[in-house]
C-alpha cells in the first residue's frame, strides 16, 4: 500500500491547514473577487506550501463554463495552422482563458475524418467555445461540444457563413492575383496543381479559373489535382511535366506552399525550369534557396480576429444568430521562384 504521506492534496487538505472553508478555497481558485485579500493571501500560500493543483477536468464538471477554450487544427502538418494559433493563443490567454489545443482529424488508418473521441474529450471537459482552424468537412458535430455553439471557424472555406462565424482568405482573390502575375511575366501555359481539399482548394481553383479567362487564356486552363500536402503537389507536378513540347506548362501555381515544394522537387527531378507559386507565406518558402512566390493569407489577423470574434460571442452569451463572415485580404509575396520558365 502507498504511503498516505505520498498522496496528492486535496481541496479538503488546503481548507484545513489555511483554517477556512472548502468553499472558501474554492472560490480563491476560481479567483473570485468575493474573497477578501488577507483570507486570498493564506489559501494561496498553503496551495503552494502544499503543492495543490487544480484538477481542471474535475473543476469543468462543477461548473457549466470553466474558462477553458479550445483550438481544434484540422491538418497538424501545415505549419499556416500554426501561424493562426500563435497569433490566436495570446489573445485568449490575455482574456482570461486556459487554452487546450488539439489535432481534430484522425490519422488515416482510421478513415482521416474529424476525431470525434477528441470532440468528446473537448465536450466533457465543458469547454467555453471552439476555435477551428482549417477546412473541416462539417460543422454539426463542433457545435454539439459547446452549449449554445460558441464555434468560430478560422481559415477554412465559406461553408459555414450562414450558420456560424466565419474568419478567412479571399483565395479567390488572392489566386487571381498569382495570375495576374505569373501572366505579366510572360507565362501564358500556366497549370493549376489543386482544386483537393474541400471548398478552400475550390475557391483557390475558381479564383485560377476566372484569372485566366480574364486574360483570354481559357483555352490553356489545366487544373491537376492536388491538396494541401506536399507528396500530392510532387505527384501532380510530376503529371503536368510529363507533357512534351507547346504542352507542357511554363508554370505551375500550388494550391499552397507545401504543395510548391513538392512541385518544385519534380522539376528539379526533370531538369525543368518552370515558375512556381505556393499560397500560405510559411517560413520555410522564404529560405533564400527556395525564395516561392506565394500568397500571403495574413495569418496573423486570421488567428486575432478568430480569438476576438470568439471572445465576444462567449461574452455576449449569443449563440444563435447574426453570423459574421470576415474575408481578410491576402497580398501577394514575389521572390525568384515565379521568375523562372520563360
Amino acid at each position: 500500500m502507498a504511503n498516505a504521506s505520498a498522496r496528492r492534496p486535496t481541496i479538503l487538505d488546503v481548507a484545513e491547514r489555511a483554517g477556512v472553508s472548502k468553499s472558501l478555497v474554492s472560490l480563491v481558485l476560481r479567483d473570485s473577487p468575493r474573497v477578501s485579500a488577507e483570507r486570498r493571501q493564506r489559501v494561496l500560500e498553503v496551495v503552494e506550501e502544499l503543492g495543490y493543483e487544480l484538477n481542471m477536468a474535475a473543476r469543468s464538471l462543477s461548473t457549466r463554463s470553466n474558462g477553458t477554450i479550445g483550438v481544434l487544427v484540422s491538418d497538424l502538418h501545415n505549419p499556416w495552422a500554426f501561424d493562426v494559433v500563435d497569433a490566436a493563443r495570446p489573445v485568449l490567454e490575455e482574456a482570461g482563458h486556459t487554452v487546450l489545443f488539439s489535432a481534430v482529424t484522425a490519422s488515416a488508418s482510421a478513415g482521416g475524418g474529424v476525431d470525434l473521441s477528441i470532440l468528446q474529450a473537448f465536450r466533457d471537459l465543458r469547454v467555453a467555445g471552439l476555435l477551428v482552424v482549417g477546412t473541416v468537412p462539417d460543422k454539426a458535430p463542433f457545435s454539439r461540444v459547446v452549449s449554445g455553439g460558441a464555434v468560430v471557424f478560422a481559415g477554412g472555406g465559406p461553408d459555414y457563413i450562414d450558420t456560424a462565424d466565419v474568419v478567412r482568405s479571399d483565395d479567390a482573390h488572392g489566386f487571381s492575383m498569382v495570375v495576374d502575375h505569373l501572366i505579366d511575366q510572360g507565362h501564358e501555359r500556366i497549370a493549376h496543381l489543386g482544386g483537393l481539399g474541400g471548398s478552400v482548394g475550390t475557391a483557390r481553383a475558381g479564383g485560377y479559373t476566372e484569372a485566366m479567362e480574364r486574360h483570354g487564356l481559357g483555352r490553356n486552363i489545366h487544373i491537376v489535382d492536388a491538396d494541401f500536402s506536399q507528396e500530392s503537389g510532387y505527384v501532380a507536378a510530376q503529371r503536368a511535366l510529363g507533357s512534351s513540347g507547346r504542352l507542357r506548362p511554363t508554370a505551375l501555381a500550388c494550391i499552397n506552399d507545401l504543395a510548391a515544394l513538392g512541385a518544385m522537387t519534380a522539376a528539379d527531378e526533370r531538369g525543368l525550369q518552370v515558375g512556381i507559386t505556393g499560397y500560405d507565406n510559411i517560413s520555410l518558402g522564404a529560405m533564400p534557396r527556395l525564395g516561392l512566390t506565394t500568397v500571403d493569407p495574413d495569418s496573423s489577423t486570421i488567428g486575432v480576429t478568430g480569438a476576438k470574434t470568439l471572445l465576444q460571442r462567449i461574452q455576449d452569451h449569443d449563440f444563435g444568430g447574426g453570423f459574421v463572415h470576415q474575408s481578410i485580404a491576402p497580398e501577394l509575396v514575389i521572390r525568384k521562384s515565379s521568375l523562372l520558365g520563360i
